[in-house]
């Protein structure tokens, strides 16, 4: 652990000693979410200078942000597409697609702006057609990420076959992105909260938030928070709890559009290297990679047990035995390989598809910072919104991610 964190005497400001210690009263910034984008808003702000708290319910790191496979998808995926495309749609594609080359460049940069390793590789990512429609869609999206400046091309016949030769031959074609790629996700979001630490922020875990009261008789203080270990009293808010946003929106009167779902993630045994791109599918649900000690490590958003809280989600055998057909129908050489195990994650959806990033106006003060690709434009849309926050232009966000669309 120590290697990706730097010096043990630097993993001890994570130390239960400080995570567990009582809640600071006041705080300009309170950032609800120990994940991945609540660990980098709490560190672009107290960067900036700004006085933060986060308040974790768990332990930092323990649900989406750190059982992802921490894959970067910056091409356009099947999840982002509608039956029928209008002016609207093709509008919000390329958006999207700009959000993700900035997310590309800032995930190139962060190894450097956090001096860590996060393990972070750009080995390209091919998308995969089995069916002439399929590959229609491949092509015309390619369009679209060309018009946006994401470097795409289509592969098709003798030159996928030669590119990636691991690939089953009947399949029709495949786009390749040079820059997708993957992270550790579970080192990614302490990282950050450790930085943010170094810079004055104060965080808490197994501080479930209870509770908001809007104070508007207080002129400093418009919010009174209490948690499971207390109560501090904040001039803002930020909420990145993630598949819990909805919950916490709910405190202070606001329903954000979207829902969560639990996921399945299925790591493989061990084989020679020989994947270097990512691997997903424009059709069905996909994404495989292989890890540098050669395991296979095989996802793509296939649903999970839902289970009464607290308990978990859990297992669902008929995902992994489709996820992994899948998988085998793609890359055959995998017909062989064994499971070893599987995992849930979770992973949050928005109605419109739209990241939520920005202040309400209905409740000012009170901020969300949430995406469904949460371990792709984590970083970006904490930038986004911590740039903002410390500028006090709210209005230099996009109208479309408001929480109160």
């Amino acid at each position: 652990m120590t290697d990706n964190f730097g010096s043990s005497h630097e993993f001890d400001l994570l130390s239960s000693t400080h995570t567990h210690a009582d809640l600071p009263a006041t705080t300009d910034v309170l950032v609800i979410g120990g994940g991945l984008i609540g660990s980098s808003v709490a560190y672009f702000l107290s960067k900036s200078g700004v006085e933060v708290v986060l308040v974790e319910k768990g332990e930092l790191n323990r649900e989406a942000s750190g059982t992802n496979a921490g894959s970067f998808h910056f091409q356009i995926a099947i999840h982002q597409l509608t039956e029928h495309e209008t002016p609207e749609d093709r509008e919000r594609l390329l958006a999207e697609v700009r959000l993700h080359i900035r997310a590309a460049q800032l995930w190139k940069d962060l190894e450097k702006e956090l001096a860590a390793d996060l393990s972070v590789h750009s080995t390209g990512g091919l998308m995969v057609a089995e069916t002439e429609s399929e590959l229609r869609i491949l092509f015309d999206k390619q369009k679209i990420e060309a018009q946006a400046g994401l470097e795409t091309h289509v592969l098709v016949g003798k030159e996928l076959r030669d590119f990636a030769p691991y690939l089953a031959e009947d399949l029709k074609g495949a786009t390749y992105c040079p820059s997708e790629g993957h992270a550790n996700p579970f080192v990614s979001g302490p990282i950050f909260a450790l930085r943010a630490k170094e810079f004055g922020a104060a965080i808490r875990v197994h501080a479930d938030v209870k509770d908001i009261q809007v104070l508007d008789d207080n002129p400093r203080y418009r919010f009174e928070v209490s948690t499971s270990r207390g109560s501090v009293k904040a001039r803002r808010i930020v909420n990145a709890a993630g598949a819990w946003s909805k919950e916490i929106a709910n405190l202070v009167g606001l329903d954000l559009p979207i829902y969560a779902g639990g996921l399945h993630v299925n790591v493989t045994e061990a084989r020679d290297h020989m994947l270097v791109p990512l691997v997903q599918h424009i059709g069905r649900r996909l994404t495989l990679k292989q890890t540098y000690n050669g395991t296979f490590i095989i996802g793509g958003g296939w649903p999970a047990r839902n289970e009464v809280s607290p308990r978990r989600y859990s297992n669902y055998w008929a995902s992994a035995a489709g996820n992994t057909e899948v998988a085998v129908r793609v890359l055959p050489m995998l017909n062989d390989v064994r499971l070893l195990r599987t995992w849930t994650g979770l992973n949050t959806f928005m109605n419109d598809l739209t990241p939520i990033v920005g202040e309400s106006a209905r409740v000012p003060g009170y901020h969300v910072c949430l995406a469904s690709t949460g371990f792709t434009l984590g970083p970006m849309i904490a930038v986004m919104l911590a740039e903002a926050m410390t500028s006090n232009k709210m209005d230099s966000l996009p109208i479309e991610y408001s929480p109160d669309r």
